[in-house]
C-alpha cells in the first residue's frame, strides 16, 4: 500500500484572528464558525443558517457546504453542512483545501479522526502549554496517510459517514428516552402527592 504525506494532497488554511479580522479584511459583522457549529456539523444537525457573512465566500475566507474543517482544540475534522455555510473560521479552526480529486473528503475525515496511524502522528505533533494543545500546520502537512484507490477511499469514507450519522441518531434517541422516562417519573411523584 502506498503512503504519502497529507501535504501532497491538501493545503491547510488557518482561521482568522477575530481581533484583527475587521482591520485585515475591512469587514464588520463577521459570523464566526465556532465550537457549536463544529459540533452541529459533526453530529449532522443540519440547521439552517440565517446569518451569513456576505461577501466572504467570494474572497475564499468563508466556509461553503462540503468544506472540511479541523477543530484545533479537539484535533478532529468534519465536513461543513448547509447550516454553517457562510461562516468564517476563527483561529480555533483550520480549513482543509483539497488540491485535486486524488483524496476523498470523507476518507480524509475518517483518517484524521479514527485511523490509528494518523492518531499516533497527531499525538506526536501536539504542541503548546496548558490544557489545550494544538498541531501546527507544518506538522499537519507531514502526517503520512495510506493511499488506496479512490473507489476504495469513497467506500471507506461513506461507511464512516454512515456510522457517524447512526451514532448521532442513537444519541438523540437516548436523550429523548431519558426525557420521557424522567417526565413519567416526575408525573408519578406529582400524582402521589395529590393522593396524600
Amino acid at each position: 500500500m502506498e503512503k504519502r504525506k497529507l501535504g501532497s494532497f491538501v493545503t491547510f488554511i488557518p482561521g482568522i484572528n477575530p481581533t484583527r479580522a475587521e482591520n485585515q479584511i475591512e469587514m464588520k459583522n463577521i459570523i464566526y464558525y465556532d465550537q457549536a457549529a463544529f459540533e452541529s456539523d459533526f453530529n449532522y444537525e443540519n440547521k439552517v443558517n440565517e446569518e451569513k457573512t456576505t461577501g466572504m465566500i467570494n474572497k475564499g475566507i468563508a466556509l461553503e457546504a462540503g468544506d472540511v474543517v479541523i477543530s484545533n482544540s479537539l484535533q478532529m475534522a468534519t465536513i461543513v453542512g448547509e447550516g454553517n455555510a457562510g461562516k468564517v473560521p476563527s483561529l480555533n479552526f483550520t480549513k482543509v483545501e483539497f488540491r485535486s480529486n486524488a483524496l476523498d473528503k470523507q476518507y480524509f475525515v475518517y483518517l484524521f479522526n479514527v485511523y490509528s496511524g494518523v492518531k499516533r502522528q497527531k499525538e506526536k505533533g501536539l504542541q503548546g502549554n496548558g490544557a489545550i494543545l494544538r498541531i501546527p500546520i507544518k506538522e499537519l502537512t507531514q502526517i503520512v496517510i495510506p493511499v488506496v484507490p479512490i473507489e476504495q477511499q469513497k467506500k471507506i469514507g461513506s461507511s464512516y459517514n454512515k456510522t457517524l450519522r447512526i451514532k448521532s441518531k442513537l444519541n438523540k434517541y437516548t436523550e429523548l428516552m431519558e426525557q420521557f422516562a424522567y417526565s413519567v417519573l416526575e408525573e408519578n411523584l406529582k400524582e402521589k402527592r395529590q393522593d396524600e
